[in-house]
């Protein structure tokens, strides 16, 4: 290392010093709470006696829940140490479905599940990924030759559309009209 490299690494870790701050808490007052107040704690067993309400809050039945749940406890386990007890995986399964249905923020997440916003990050981070490798081959499996094949002949005995093995709907895609083929092809859309 040269001499301005290492004037340059010294300013580097000097501002990365004063930007970081001093914790004041381990755990926030607010998330310290959790398992009193919480969200999951107080709203998640009302939900689980009425299906309705737990499908408008999860969009996902109670039973189907319970067997993704089933599914991914054992990669999601962790276990609870001297200074606090872990988040339990039916816990982290709801965190990251309350994500995935509404759309709110990490700090709405925050707020209401009393977790802090990394965590609930990395909650959503790892559920996700677990539920990737766990369904990724049943729901989206490897297409071989004969899916390929199957999914071409079925694009050409339904819309007359031989060799295409994919579509997007409502994608505007421009050809060039077969000769005398009249308004067939004409698109009324402009």
């Amino acid at each position: 290392m040269n001499d301005k490299q290492m004037i340059a690494l010294w300013l580097y870790n000097r501002r990365r010093k004063r930007q970081q701050k001093n914790r004041v808490f381990w755990v926030h007052p607010i998330n310290a709470r959790r398992e009193e107040v919480g969200l999951f704690y107080t709203l998640f067993i009302d939900l689980r006696n009425d299906e309705n309400k737990f499908f408008n809050y999860f969009r996902m039945s109670y039973a189907s829940f319970g067997v993704l749940h089933g599914q991914l406890r054992d990669k999601l386990q962790r276990e609870n140490t001297q200074f606090r007890n872990c988040i339990q995986p039916v816990e982290m399964l709801s965190i990251t479905l309350r994500y995935l249905a509404s759309g709110c923020t990490f700090t709405d997440l925050h707020f209401s599940y009393r977790i802090g916003i990394s965590t609930a990050s990395k909650i959503v981070e790892e559920v996700c990924t677990a539920i990737w490798c766990l369904m990724r081959e049943d729901f989206i499996p490897t297409p071989t030759k004969e899916i390929w094949e199957l999914i071409a002949s079925g694009f050409e005995n339904r819309a007359n559309f031989p060799n295409c093995i994919g579509d997007v709907d409502g994608k505007h895609i421009r050809l060039t009209c077969p000769l005398n083929s009249g308004s067939m092809y004409f698109n009324y859309k402009g």
